[in-house]
């Protein structure tokens, strides 16, 4: 699965909803459970670059991985853990870490924690990017030819934890993908468009830093962009409503939503119902949520309501295992 960074990442789209209904998308962030918890509370952690080398002559060494890249994934992954707020007056060190070793994950290569006072290690090792751009033919008109310019990062990355205290090797993933800068052009904004993106060696170290953030997130939880929408029935103040909302003023929409929820007209009473259900989840509500879609639900039938209700009780049912994450962090 690519990851588009030009456009949202991770972006959950919601039910297409009905072509006749007026609604409005909105971003919103919610904080994710990882599936890697590592606890940093209290600790000192520190991330390695793997630069692989072996023996010529005597003490003479040629470099297998090209150590630029690992370095640049290794300080994206410290710019993430600073993001934590147990680790934000932290400075996460970045060392090179120089192994002989090149067939094996857990290799007899050893880290003295001793030397450098630190207990936890993030070891990247086996960075292998390989950008490329390419120019996809969309359509031809009239006008000229249309065309999505793309650069391309294919990669893949192995990522050990070694905790000094245990003396384990606690977690190890390997993350594969490619990255994508792309934009739409027609053929007279061809070559601007093109120098508009990163070139082939310019993807390479963007790659990696972002790689390293992309691994961060498998070791506590993340902020993540997802898409949701509301309906705007046609009366104004549901309208200044959506303005609340579209400037981030939930408790100001809520407010109107909820007048509106007890309308006459039971379509519009539902759709308001429906709205004060997704201010409740920007809160952190979602047991009152789920309540807000089930009397919607009696009001009118809305297609909607399934779709959202799903997502609602993922996000309760993981709410207890983010809880413990942040405990650790």
């Amino acid at each position: 699965m690519r990851k588009i960074l030009f456009l949202i990442s991770f972006t959950l789209v919601a039910t297409t909803v009905s072509a006749a209904d007026d609604y409005r998308i909105v971003t919103i962030q919610i904080l994710k459970s990882t599936k890697n918890a590592v606890s940093f509370a209290g600790r000192s952690p520190a991330v390695y670059a793997t630069l692989y080398v072996t023996e010529t002559d005597g003490a003479q060494y040629t470099f297998r991985n090209d150590s630029t890249t690992a370095v640049a994934t290794a300080i994206g992954i410290k710019e993430a853990l600073e993001e934590f707020e147990s680790l934000a007056d932290y400075d996460v060190p970045v060392y090179n870490f120089y192994s002989f070793c090149t067939d094996s994950l857990h290799c007899n290569d050893t880290l003295d924690a001793g030397a450098t006072g630190h207990d936890l290690f993030i070891i990247v090792k086996n960075v292998l990017i390989a950008p490329y751009q390419r120019i996809e033919k969309q359509y031809s008109d009239d006008y000229g030819h249309y065309f999505t310019v793309g650069t391309y990062a294919p990669y893949k990355a192995t990522f050990v934890v070694y905790d000094a205290m245990s003396k384990t090797y606690s977690h190890q993933e390997t993350l594969s993908d490619t990255l994508v800068w792309a934009k739409d052009t027609w053929d007279d904004n061809l070559a601007r468009t093109q120098s508009e993106l990163p070139s082939i060696e310019e993807a390479a170290p963007l790659a990696a830093a972002e790689i390293g953030r992309l691994y961060t997130r498998t070791l506590a939880p993340f902020w993540l962009s997802v898409q949701r929408f509301f309906f705007v029935p046609s009366a104004k103040d549901l309208r200044t409503a959506a303005e609340h909302a579209e400037n981030g003023e939930w408790d100001e929409a809520m407010t109107i939503w909820e007048q509106y929820a007890g309308h006459n007209n039971r379509r519009v009473a539902a759709q308001s119902a429906f709205n004060v259900a997704l201010a409740c989840e920007v809160n952190g509500h979602y047991e009152l949520a789920l309540e807000w879609l089930q009397y919607a639900e009696k009001l009118y039938v809305i297609r909607e309501i399934a779709g959202y209700r799903a997502i609602l009780q993922r996000r309760m049912n993981e709410s207890r295992i983010l809880q413990e994450q942040l405990q650790d962090l």
